[in-house]
């Protein structure tokens, strides 16, 4: 967290009282992947803080590793929503949010659960009571439902999910998009765990039939995978997909599409 000029962050969280929330608006979004979802949601101008890398106009409060505590104190979120690393929120946060009066919302939006979770809960967070909020966060829900269903698939066929580029980023069963593999009955060429980095020695000694690559990044080695293991590589450019939010649904279409063209044709 950033230092901060003393006498004005004690004035200011001295004046926003002792957990009271009265004078607060809005909400402040540490993920750039909860404010997606808050925009689909139609909820955009309830953000009064956001990360920099956040698709939104408010103002820029930091990040879970590098936040401007006065920033986020200036904004006056009632609402402070996060999506916490594996150690958890930082103590930091959570004393400032307590001075201020804020409640903090967190989800590690790891897997498809945990992404359907933060949809669902949301709109109770951010407006309680609003319906138009529980019935596009339902939309949202729906359409990755849809994209989730079952496709006709050889289970002798595996597939790998990569993030283009050269890093070689796999996405295991454990992780949102091997859920989505597995929900539509499609078989990870990884066997278990959540995302892992792989050489190109380790790619063809699994030997996928299928590998898709996720996003929009060039990534010359495909080639090379193809020509040694006689994978059919297909590209989904669409960046979305590296974001867990509630938008995925009609990314997930987008995979779904690819897979079944490639099944259809063999």
């Amino acid at each position: 967290m950033r230092s901060v000029v003393g006498g004005i962050l004690v004035l200011m969280l001295a004046a926003c009282g002792d957990g009271g929330r009265d004078g607060c608006h809005g909400a402040a979004s540490l993920s750039p992947a909860i404010t997606s979802t808050i925009v689909a949601l139609g909820a955009g101008g309830d953000l009064v803080g956001r990360t920099p890398w956040c698709a939104s106009d408010a103002p820029v409060v930091g990040s879970l590793l590098d936040l401007d505590a006065e920033a986020l104190v200036m904004a006056n979120p009632c609402v402070i929503v996060v999506q916490p690393p594996a150690q958890g929120i930082d103590g930091s946060l959570e004393q400032v949010a307590a001075r201020m009066g804020a409640s903090i919302h967190a989800w590690p939006l790891a897997t498809l659960s945990d992404i359907r979770v933060m949809v669902r809960e949301l709109p109770a967070a951010l407006e309680p009571g609003n319906d138009q909020l529980v019935a596009r966060a339902n939309d949202l829900l729906a359409a990755m439902d849809r994209a989730c269903a079952p496709l006709p698939w050889d289970p002798s066929r595996t597939v790998l999910l990569v993030q283009a580029g050269d890093g070689r980023l796999v996405f295991g069963p454990q992780t949102y998009l091997g859920e989505f593999l597995s929900a539509c009955r499609v078989p990870n060429a990884l066997a278990a765990g959540a995302w892992q980095t792989l050489g190109m020695e380790d790619m063809v000694t699994i030997k996928p039939a299928v590998v898709v690559m996720v996003g929009s990044a060039p990534s010359p080695w495909t080639q090379e995978l193809a020509r040694r293991t006689g994978a059919v590589i297909v590209n989904v450019d669409d960046d979305a997909l590296l974001v867990p939010s509630g938008t995925l649904g009609a990314s997930l279409e987008r995979v779904r599409a690819a897979l079944a063209n490639v099944g259809s044709a063999q």
